[in-house]
């Protein structure tokens, strides 16, 4: 079925979108807003910082055409024909995390009023930094009939940075690449960082050049901080407990960590749980098989993980 362009604002911003409702033999049919990872990743899953399609989100949205779901995956800001919308690089220090919560928002609204549409059966599906979102719309009492968190952001976004970044310098420093006396003046720089966007939701400009390549610069703070202040394992635990969740990850993925996300399913555990444990699929959810990930293989041309594909088809057949 050929998408539909769409448009929908939020706030003073218009963000396009494709929109698919399959023909209902009997009725409308349940649908499911989908929400694309960080960065400028688009309605498809694809990144502007990636030289080639990734397609997450299309193949997503595929998976639940052939299942009778109608979706909805869009632009966010900063991404695709959305672009920056009204804005200019100097507004985006005044952006923070809430803009693409309140973006969603209005998508699932949108959604919920489309013909064709069975507006007691939405479902929000987030990828990546959109399962936090798709969490956090869930907490807030949403309208939605259940969540699925795929290859999910699982800690603060401050904790999986700090993480990310100490493996990083210790693979530098283990190859002789980097002086252990620099790592460590790194590190002691990022736990600064940290500790002052906790503080005040600030940075300094004159953090070193390895950390504000990894982001941590003033026109990020505010969404930093924000980002960072939604806990997802608080989130979670205050779920209905009559909510149907999916969860999944994969032991190769290199940017979420499998004990990360059974903690998260921890705090899960009094909902309606459905848990995907992966052995071949990257943080894309395309099939590496016994490879190992690198994030060159994000943009290869490989399939789709069956055991994926499979385990949601599983859970959608339940919802």
């Amino acid at each position: 079925m050929a998408d539909t362009d769409i448009s929908f604002s939020s706030g003073d911003v218009t963000l396009h979108g494709s929109l698919r409702v399959p023909a209902a033999g009997d009725g409308d049919v349940p649908a499911v807003l989908l929400l694309a990872g960080s960065g400028p990743t688009d309605r498809n899953g694809d990144s502007a910082l990636l030289p080639g399609p990734i397609g997450t989100l299309r193949h997503l949205a595929d998976v639940l055409e052939r299942n009778g779901f109608a979706s909805l995956r869009y632009d966010k800001l900063g991404s695709g024909v959305t672009g920056l919308g009204p804005y200019d690089v100097s507004d985006v220090a005044d952006l923070g995390f809430s803009t693409f919560i309140d973006a969603a928002t209005d998508g699932l609204r949108f959604l919920a009023g489309q013909p064709g549409v069975d507006a007691e059966r939405l479902y929000v599906v987030g990828h990546s930094e959109g399962a936090l979102i798709a969490l956090s719309l869930a907490h807030a009492g949403a309208p939605v009939a259940g969540i699925a968190l795929l290859e999910p952001l699982a800690v603060r976004l401050l904790d999986l940075l700090t993480a990310q970044i100490d493996a990083q310098l210790d693979a530098v420093v283990d190859a002789g690449q980097l002086p252990i006396q620099v790592a460590d003046e790194l590190r002691l720089a990022l736990a600064d960082a940290v500790e002052s966007l906790r503080a005040d939701g600030t940075l300094s400009d004159t953090l070193p050049e390895p950390l504000r390549n990894a982001g941590l610069v003033s026109a990020n703070a505010k969404a930093l901080a924000e980002e960072d202040a939604l806990d997802p394992r608080m989130l979670a635990a205050q779920l209905d407990g009559a909510l149907p969740v999916l969860t999944s990850v994969s032991a190769k993925d290199i940017q979420v960590r499998v004990e990360d996300v059974d903690a998260l399913d921890s705090a899960l555990v009094h909902t309606s749980l459905t848990s995907l444990r992966l052995h071949r699929a990257n943080h894309v959810l395309k099939d590496i098989g016994d490879q190992q990930s690198t994030g060159a293989d994000y943009i290869a041309d490989l399939p789709f993980s069956d055991e994926f594909t499979r385990g949601f088809e599983a859970w959608l057949a339940k919802l």
